[in-house]
């Protein structure tokens, strides 16, 4: 049982975690407003908590389009405009940081940026030149699976999608090899790229329809701990949302 100021510091830590999210919404939707697409404060309002309540939308279009101000979007840059410096003051911070730091990871950092702007073939060959000088590093393990991961998202044709998974669960999986089993030595960190990897490998698994091979996965994930920036939460919520489909 937590004490009440423990309970209190939990509340505390999560509206801190609620704010930095709304605050990258904010500085998201801002840039969408000022390439051209106006009406994306609007809509973002009109469909917050929507997203996975399986609401059908459809029959509101027309009252939300009905009742749309144009002058109020007019108005949304300087609204937001608080939210979105706490958001890029964030990331500058971020940024100096990772500058001033290790080179590796300076330069994890700047394909990190590639990979966001989707220039998957640009990532992956930067990243397997950093391989090369560093063939333990499982932060470059990792990056390389998100990539086929991502990149295989983009594509149509099956096989190469098959292509791109396998190379992915090859990363992925080199990652566990490098890190398991985990000790007492073993640094938060490396349980963080341990417990996202078990992850990535679970959805890959799910993706094919092998859901009790999923569950098992997930199951290795959530044994991890919940580390800082690893995927327990993500893990306990499709391990029980599978289990349901498996029984039912």
């Amino acid at each position: 049982m937590k004490t009440d100021e423990e309970k209190r510091a939990v509340v505390a830590e999560l509206n801190k975690f609620k704010e930095t999210l709304a605050d990258e919404s904010a500085l998201r939707l801002s840039e969408s407003y000022e390439k051209g697409a106006v009406l994306a404060f609007y809509f973002a309002e009109k469909l917050r908590g929507t997203e996975n309540s399986g609401f059908d939308i459809s029959s509101s279009l027309k009252d939300w389009i009905v009742s749309l101000v144009p002058a109020e979007e007019n108005k949304r840059l300087e609204q937001y405009a608080d939210a979105r410096k706490r958001a890029i003051d964030r990331k500058t911070a971020v940024a100096e940081t990772i500058s001033t730091g290790n080179p590796l990871t300076t330069k994890l950092f700047e394909i990190d940026k590639l990979v966001e702007g989707k220039q998957y073939a640009a990532a992956e060959t930067q990243l397997k030149q950093l391989l090369n000088e560093n063939p333990t590093e499982i932060r470059i393990h990792y990056a390389l699976g998100q990539v086929a991961s991502l990149s295989a998202a983009e594509l149509k044709d099956y096989q190469e999608i098959k292509e791109r998974l396998e190379l992915a669960v090859f990363h992925y999986t080199n990652v566990l090899r490098a890190a398991i089993p985990i000790t007492e030595k073993t640094s938060d960190k490396d349980k963080m790229w341990v417990s996202l990897s078990y992850f990535a490998l679970g959805r890959i698994n799910e993706y094919y329809g092998r859901n009790e091979d999923a569950v098992n996965i997930y199951n290795a994930a959530i044994k991890v701990g919940n580390v800082e920036g690893g995927a327990f939460s993500k893990s306990k919520e499709a391990k029980e949302r599978l289990e349901k489909t498996i029984q039912n």
